[in-house]
């Protein structure tokens, strides 16, 4: 069986408090990843410092704006057959690849798989409204690209990351693998820990709800426009 190899995409801009225990978190993977690319939405403090002092850390300047361009360069330039995701504020568990890459060798027909998360709270920060006492204490379902392995050649079939959308852009990724029905693994693992601070991008409580309601009814349009279709052909 042919090795599989993978890519670790790290965005980041203005990162410099917590970005370094993210790479950490990276190396100290009990699977380690064969690249690892940073891109770096033209920070102005000491992230490129932070990125450039390690000497396996292929460092790029995004050329475009936004979230979701950002992670789409890093798809481009990655080499390796699968793709991971890590934000320049979270962590994952020591095992995290590690576990995803099994599932892949064992499941050679699924081409992406997420797990669990788990949230903590940043010392002196104070958790937006919506969040509860268990939020910090129980695994929480990752739909995220934290938690998110996949095959470098399903963002080629099915697209990357949508660039109209600010924040909705990885729930409109995972809602658009659903419709499509690609097949996928799930890990009823805690494969990442999500800081909670006051920086958040989620902290745009707004603009994310709009985005996802967004994505909900582009779903439900698509779903009854091909079940209308199906119907037609029945027809006929």
């Amino acid at each position: 069986m042919k090795r599989l190899t993978v890519s670790v995409i790290m965005v980041v801009q203005n990162g410099e408090k917590y970005f370094k225990s993210a790479i950490e978190s990276v190396m100290n993977q009990s699977h380690q990843p064969d690249e690892i690319i940073v891109v770096d939405g033209i920070s102005t403090d000491q992230t490129a410092i932070i990125s450039r002092s390690y000497s396996n850390i292929i460092y790029l300047k995004q050329s475009g704006t936004g979230l979701a361009n950002a992670r789409n360069t890093g798809i481009d330039f990655a080499k390796s057959d699968l793709v991971a995701f890590l934000d320049y504020d979270d962590l994952w568990t020591k095992d995290k690849l590690k576990i995803q890459i099994v599932e892949f060798e064992n499941s050679p027909d699924s081409q992406y798989s997420y797990g669990n998360l788990k949230f903590f709270l940043e010392p002196g920060n104070e958790a937006r409204y919506g969040y509860t006492s268990s939020s910090f204490t129980e695994p929480k379902f990752g739909l995220t690209p934290g938690t998110l392995v996949a095959r470098k050649s399903l963002f080629e079939t099915i697209g990357g990351f949508k660039t109209e959308y600010k924040i909705g852009c990885d729930f409109e990724w995972f809602t658009r693998a659903k419709d499509l029905k690609i097949p996928f693994s799930f890990i009823p693992e805690i494969l990442l820990l999500k800081r909670v601070h006051q920086s958040n991008l989620s902290n745009d409580v707004a603009t994310n709800r709009n985005e996802i309601l967004k994505v909900i009814k582009q779903s439900l349009n698509s779903k009854r426009q091909e079940k209308t279709n199906v119907d037609f052909e029945n027809l006929n």
